[in-house]
Order: C-alpha cells, then sequence, then structure tokens
C-alpha cells in the first residue's frame, strides 16, 4: 500500500466517525421472530427436507415479487390470537367494556424462500475486481444462506461467508463478510481473554473494510458503511489506532486478491 493511499484510507475513517451516515431500511424490511419460532421454523425445514432461509408470509413474498409455487404447505409458527372478553363489574354485576385479550396458537401462514419462485436477483460485476478470484486466493468459500431472519444481510463462519440473497447493498455485504475472516475474528482457535476483540469493535474493523474496498472500487455505500460504523462505536469518537492497522491490512490484502493483474496495491 502506498503512501497516499494510506492517507486517503486514514480519511475515509476519520470521515466514518465525523461525517453524518444512514441506516440501511434492510435491517427492518422482515418481521423478526422469537427465537422458539425461529428454532420451530427451522425443525420443519429440516423436517422436510427444505433449504432454511428467510421466511414471509404468502402476501408479503408477493410484495417481493415471488409466488410461492403450487402444493407448497406453510411452515407452522406460533403466533398471538386477539380475542375479547367482557368483564363483569363485581359490584353491580353489570358488563363493562371489552377488553382485548391474546391467545396462542399454531398457525401454517408462512413459507421459506426455497418454497417461492420468481425472477433471481442480478448481482452486476465490479469493474476491475472479481470477487470469486480473490476468494479462492484468501481460501474463502460461499455456504448458501440459511438464516429464518431476512433481516440478517449476511454472515461469516470458520472460512466460509454467506450473503443474503435479498441484501440491499451485496457487494457491501460481501467486503464486510469476507473482511470478518481476513482480520481473524471467525478463528476457532482459542483465545486468552486479553487477546479477544469486543464484538462492537469487530464489527467496526470489518464494516471499515468494507468501507475501503467500495470507496476504492467507487461501488455505493460509504454512507450506509459510517451508519453502521457509528451505531456500533456507541458514542466513541474515534477508530483504534491498533483496529486501523488491521483495517488497512486486511483491506489491501482482499482488494489484491481480487486484482491479481493490477500487481501489489
Amino acid at each position: 500500500m502506498t503512501e497516499r493511499q494510506h492517507t486517503t484510507w486514514g480519511e475515509l475513517l476519520r470521515d466514518a466517525v465525523e461525517k453524518p451516515g444512514r441506516v440501511l431500511e434492510a435491517y427492518t424490511a422482515f418481521h423478526n421472530y422469537s427465537l422458539g419460532n425461529a428454532l420451530l421454523a427451522l425443525e420443519q425445514c429440516i423436517r422436510r427436507n427444505l433449504q432454511p432461509g428467510p421466511l414471509n408470509t404468502y402476501r408479503a413474498w408477493l410484495g417481493r415479487k415471488r409466488q410461492v409455487r403450487k402444493g407448497e404447505t406453510g411452515i407452522t409458527l406460533c403466533m398471538p390470537m386477539p380475542f375479547k372478553s367482557a368483564h363483569t363489574d363485581s359490584v353491580q354485576e353489570e358488563p363493562t367494556e371489552s377488553q382485548p385479550r391474546y391467545a396462542f396458537r399454531f398457525r401454517a401462514y408462512w413459507f421459506v424462500l426455497a418454497q417461492t419462485e420468481g425472477e433471481e436477483t442480478h448481482i452486476p460485476p465490479i469493474p476491475g475486481f472479481d470477487t470469486d478470484t480473490a476468494l479462492r486466493a484468501l481460501n474463502i468459500t460461499r455456504t448458501p444462506f440459511d438464516e429464518m431472519n431476512g433481516n440478517i444481510q449476511g454472515f461469516a463462519n470458520g472460512r466460509e461467508i454467506s450473503v443474503n440473497p435479498f441484501a440491499a447493498l451485496p457487494h457491501k455485504t460481501t467486503f464486510h463478510e469476507i473482511g470478518h475472516i481476513v482480520l481473524g475474528h471467525t478463528t476457532s482457535e482459542k483465545l486468552v481473554d486479553s487477546e479477544q476483540t469486543a464484538k462492537h469493535i469487530r464489527e467496526v474493523e470489518a464494516e471499515s473494510v468494507a468501507l475501503i474496498c467500495c470507496e476504492t472500487l467507487g461501488l455505493e455505500g460509504a454512507d450506509f458503511c459510517r451508519g453502521y460504523i457509528q451505531h456500533w462505536l456507541k458514542g466513541e469518537k474515534e477508530i483504534p489506532n491498533s483496529s486501523a492497522a488491521q483495517i488497512f491490512a486486511a483491506a489491501t490484502s482482499i482488494l489484491k486478491a481480487g486484482t491479481p493483474a493490477a500487481g501489489s496495491q
């Protein structure tokens, strides 16, 4: 990495804290299911040999321009059903105004992505950078997205990454998840407490890598990167210097891996 590039990236990290950022609406686009319902849905997917994935109602899938395939049986979840019951006044023995109450019932109103069909999302290539080449060079593989929560944009596990098919900014999310791996956040090695990086700093580091990669390659999403970083910094005024060095090294490795013909960064 050149001195000029180091200075520019340093400015990006400073701007990430000081400039206004935005939070993706995609983080709240799907319903957040309880842990119990998520496990219930996962059990049904395994039993019925369905690929686990984002969960939605029939109508909600139509809103996303996807149709539930004919003959598919819904996923059963436990949901609160409102009903009214009249209370009787203990003195006058007359019913008072009805109050809403809830009873929990099991209903098969939901379907996972694998039960639907529709136009596949097209992710345009990145000029001057090949993601698959970078993944091979970094010994990282893709895995199917199996989270029931469609609001999760992606995840990294070991040397694998997965990106939500409905990710609002798939390139940004891909760089974020690759960043987690290159930064060593997903290692299975046991670390002593003093060597562990706090979760909020891990998220800041990975998103900072995504910010640098997106800005270097001319991709959209910088304002959302800043919003994410500011959220996880929790009011802290700057990104730690120790993190900055690791962020620069990780971004350099990723960019170099995806642009082998360009030589060293």
